[in-house]
């Protein structure tokens, strides 16, 4: 067996494995020997049949084995064997594969090909304050009491915060937006009821409605002007001014819950002290989980700036559907449709293949930091891996090991998840650590 491989490009080679004559003669002769030793054929003892008789009832089955035996010789003695990092097998060209005749087999791989790695102790990482401020403690509080705020209906004109209900249909250029546009969401062109909060200030849909409502009571009606702006979303009111019409049917109050034994007994707080340190510490639970994820980033960028690599392109492309599948399934779930994402295709797919060649590219740095390293994943990372997963899905632990016994590539993915999160956690552990300042309390 003879191997040799050429460059298709930096990272594309063809491996090439070549079979003489007589190397496909011994394999084809051992596989006889097999086959006579398990052949059930009419008259003959097991492993007495004569080995013409068992060529011409197996010939078929022998072909076929002679061929998978000699292209696992050649991925063993060339793909495997290879003294480049192969990432995967693009292409399998098996020739024509006889016994007694020459054969030559080629795989085509994708390669990662050989850098230096950067510098990683001393990664400078920066880090947030945890500790919640009075101002922020406070807007969580408005929160809370406005989750358990009741709406009561009232004859007056809304104020910033209340509930409006109400229909409204926009025009442009005095034809209505759901004739010139009829694909357009309900919420930009005509709702006959909807409900809107008056002046929110994060609040989808149209600004000027939003804002509109604000001052106007049951039975009013009113004319509003919204301009798009140049790069707005859908595009179809991108730069545009429409008109919109709305009548208010009915303003519901907000009336926030007092502060009482009652509302203290129902969050099982004892006053509004303990009220407020259990926010506290829920704020500061947030940074905390807001900074893990920061110092990450961090230190990926990074390492992404220190390294100049070119990418496997099969890497790139399965790495890119993967982000668009879990995207639209994400999307789906919140009730987007397969139409929304045709009307963004290559936008999505751009955005996509961008963050695939980073993630790619931070595996790879990684890989290679923790085979430095000698960091590996070991039997108990797996065991915290599948009680995570068990505590998550109800499932019993058992259980969860016996479908992922049976599945090579969720083994694979979970032992690439836990080595990728121990190198991070090393990288963090020798980073050189500065906290940033905290914002001044404003005085308002």
């Amino acid at each position: 067996m003879k191997t040799e491989s050429s460059d298709i490009n930096s990272t594309r080679k063809t491996i090439s494995v070549h079979f003489s004559g007589e190397e496909t003669t011994e394999v084809d002769a051992q596989l006889v020997k097999e086959f006579q030793r398990q052949a059930k054929i009419p008259g003959f003892r097991p492993g007495k049949a004569p080995e013409p008789m068992v060529r011409s009832r197996y010939a078929k089955d022998l072909n076929k084995e002679l061929a998978n035996r000699l292209v696992s010789k050649a991925h063993e003695g060339g793909v495997q064997a290879a003294d480049f990092e192969v990432y995967g097998i693009v292409d399998l060209n098996e020739g024509e594969i006889a016994a007694g005749r020459d054969a030559v087999i080629q795989f085509t791989v994708d390669i990662i090909p050989s850098f230096e790695l950067p510098n990683y102790e001393g990664l400078k990482v920066t880090s947030a304050p945890v500790d919640a401020s009075d101002s922020e403690v406070d807007a969580m509080l408005d929160q809370i009491l406005s989750q358990r705020a009741e709406f009561k209906e009232v004859e007056k004109a809304a104020a910033a915060g209340d509930y409006v209900r109400c229909g409204y249909e926009g025009s442009l250029d005095g034809k209505a937006l759901t004739e010139t546009f009829p694909e357009l969401p309900p919420m930009y062109g005509s709702q006959k009821t909807t409900w809107e909060e008056a002046g929110a200030e994060n609040a989808p849909g149209v600004r000027a409605i939003v804002d509109g409502v604000v001052g106007m009571k049951a039975g009013d009606e009113k004319t509003v002007t919204m301009d798009f702006p140049e790069d707005f979303e859908p595009a179809d009111l991108a730069g545009k001014s429409v008109e919109y019409a709305i009548k208010v049917e009915e303003v519901r109050e907000k009336i926030m819950p007092e502060m009482d034994a009652a509302f203290f007994e129902a969050l099982k707080v004892k006053d509004e002290a303990e009220l407020r340190e259990q926010v506290s510490e829920n704020i500061k639970n947030q940074k905390q989980q807001q900074n893990f994820q920061a110092e990450r980033q961090q230190i990926t960028d990074q390492l992404l700036q220190a390294v100049e690599l070119e990418l496997p392109q099969s890497g790139v492309e399965n790495e890119t559907e993967a982000l668009l599948r879990d995207f639209m399934q994400r999307n789906m779930q919140q009730g987007a449709s397969e139409a929304d994402f045709e009307q963004n295709k290559a936008e999505l797919h751009a955005g996509a293949s961008k963050a695939a060649v980073d993630r790619m590219k931070s595996r790879i740095i990684l890989g290679k930091i923790a085979e430095k390293e000698k960091i590996k994943a070991e039997n108990d990372d797996f065991s915290r891996l599948i009680m995570q997963e068990a505590m998550q899905s109800g499932q019993k632990p058992d259980k969860i090991v016996k479908e992922i016994q049976k599945d090579q590539s969720r083994i694979n993915s979970m032992r690439l998840d836990i080595l990728m999160g121990k190198t991070m956690d090393k990288l963090l552990e020798i980073a050189e650590r500065e906290t940033a300042e905290a914002p001044a309390e404003s005085d308002a």
